[in-house]
């Protein structure tokens, strides 16, 4: 394709269009705060006999069978309810499946499931934090009791993590000029194929 002076004209105003739009873009977007806590889960109460000689075996494979509950949780809107209620936050619900996909969770052993969230700013990520930590320690002591009320399970929240996500500036810069010029490309092309058309059939 030659590039002609209206070819130009479209690539060059999609480049600087695609440039204002990723500056508009990176400074429009607000800072998200990302917050991960990690939940580890033990096996309490056993018994030391001979029979139990592969107990150890078994309390893994019972730690991984009670993490999968422990995960379920935050696929339970009422359970998700009661953690925004501790933390005394509106949780804003447009839908379930909105409130649900809110925080993802992670099984990186039998014993140790992570949670993430994000937020719009440290306070609230500090609050639901606390209450994610406080509402799994709660259910699960008393979730994981035997008919003597003994726990099966200890199950620990860590200390969150907390790290401000800002907008890679350079990143969307790159973005948006590819972008404007991929735009500008595609138009100037579609102007020089429409123009031979018409030559063609003179």
């Amino acid at each position: 394709m030659t590039i002609t002076k209206p070819s130009k004209v479209y690539i060059v105003s999609g480049v600087i269009v695609g440039l204002a739009a990723s500056l508009v873009f990176s400074y429009v977007k607000p800072v998200t705060y990302d917050t991960s806590i990690s939940f580890s889960i033990n096996r309490i109460n056993r018994q030391d006999t001979v029979e139990y000689q592969y107990d150890g075996y078994y309390a893994i494979q019972a730690s991984d069978l009670f993490s999968q509950t422990v995960m379920s949780w935050f696929m339970t809107p009422s359970v998700l309810l009661e953690i925004y209620d501790q933390a005394k936050i509106d949780p804003q619900i447009n839908s379930l499946t909105d409130l649900t996909s809110r925080f993802k969770t992670k099984k990186y052993s039998p014993q140790n499931i992570v949670v993430q969230f994000t937020e719009r700013d440290q306070d609230t990520a500090d609050k639901i934090s606390q209450a994610i930590i406080n509402t799994v320690e709660q259910k699960s002591s008393v979730a994981n009791q035997t008919s003597d009320q003994q726990a099966l399970f200890d199950v620990q929240g860590a200390t969150p993590v907390t790290v401000e996500h800002k907008p890679v500036l350079w990143l969307n810069v790159v973005i948006g000029i590819f972008c404007g010029f991929f735009v500008g490309f595609s138009l100037a092309y579609a102007l020089l194929f429409s123009r031979q058309n018409r030559a063609d059939q003179k």
